[in-house]
């Protein structure tokens, strides 16, 4: 579980178990939040600095609602604080460990932000075992990450990063929810910038890539189609050998992303040709759509309650990685009607 030394560790550069001996140490973070208002006994405050509303002002609600622990880079008076800015702790400077009385420990950082993703970066290394799935596009990436989260969960404890939480910030904080009970992990990752993506997976670490297809959305950000495909390819470039990157067939952008990484290549798509491939789709208006799947010479019949011709892409991305995760197709389907 996410303890208070593990924090230390992250922050000080110590090894495993460097802090055990410090009582304090030992205190469970329940959570991570950036909003005071989303706090939880236990947890974590990351206090952000912004450019209309500085976290900062928001330390004591936090710790009225119950916060253990704030990451600040200001100083917060009228709270015992720890200043790790150098990269060291000085045991001396902590407080009681007694659990029964309540923890308002402020840890000052150089930058909160960075600490977060630090610390979030420390948890993932901790969780061996762990399959992490990141999802990527221009389209359909929550959806994709809401339907494969089904699938994956119908034979595996499961968590997925909530609504927005694609980002440098958000990813973050789904990665510290993370305990060892769960056994996947599906991070939808979203694209500002160049370099946006390879940060996330430096974080991360996923096995598993899937893209969904690359449209020219957000010039503005991106500056060019070409920009976006590279800023998408990120995903499959920080694939181990041994992990697989799920690519969209019918999508020549996302296709062309083959050569760009060293994992196992599975791909989905209309085309028979593709690893993974349904033909006989039929719109069912409100009921839903209904097509078919093949793979490896099995056949699925599939009516999903889902609008639009769209959402067999969709249902061949979550199967996908479903299939690469080792579930049967009872449990795939299943997941699917979730």
């Amino acid at each position: 579980m996410l303890t208070l030394g593990v924090v230390f560790e992250a922050l000080t550069g110590g090894g495993a178990g460097t802090y055990d001996a410090l009582p304090l140490s030992r205190r469970v973070i329940t959570d991570a939040v950036i909003d005071s208002r989303l706090t939880i006994p236990g947890c974590l405050f990351v206090a952000l600095p912004g450019e209309k509303v500085d976290g900062h002002a928001f330390v004591a609600d936090a710790f009225r609602r119950g916060a253990a622990v704030a990451l600040v880079d200001k100083e917060v008076p009228g709270f015992d604080c720890v200043d790790l800015r150098a990269g060291k702790l000085d045991p001396t400077g902590l407080p009681s460990a007694d659990p029964k009385q309540p923890l308002h420990l402020c840890l000052r950082t150089a930058d909160s932000l960075k600490a977060l993703q630090t610390i979030a970066a420390a948890w993932r290394a901790r969780l061996s075992g762990l399959r992490v799935i990141g999802i990527t596009g221009s389209v359909g990436k929550s959806t994709t990450k809401e339907l494969t989260a089904n699938v994956l969960a119908a034979r595996y404890p499961t968590l997925a990063n909530e609504s927005n939480l694609n980002n440098e910030i958000g990813l973050p904080l789904t990665i510290l929810k993370i305990t060892e009970a769960h056994r996947c992990v599906v991070l939808e990752m979203g694209f500002y910038v160049p370099g946006d993506i390879a940060f996330l997976c430096g974080i991360a670490k996923p096995q598993v890539g899937v893209l969904t297809m690359v449209a020219p959305v957000h010039l503005e950000r991106a500056g060019s189609l070409e920009a976006i495909i590279n800023g998408k390819a990120e995903l499959v470039e920080a694939l181990p050998a041994d992990g697989t990157a799920i690519l969209n067939a019918d999508d020549e952008h996302v296709r062309g992303m083959a050569s760009r990484t060293k994992a196992k290549v599975f791909t989905y798509g209309l085309d028979p040709k593709a690893d993974l491939w349904s033909d006989n789709i039929e719109g069912l208006g409100l009921e839903g759509v209904s097509f078919n799947m093949h793979y490896a010479g099995e056949d699925l019949h599939v009516h999903l309650p889902l609008l639009g011709q769209h959402s067999v892409h969709t249902a061949m991305r979550a199967s996908a990685a479903g299939l690469v995760e080792g579930l049967n197709w009872q449990e795939i389907l299943g997941g699917l009607l979730t």
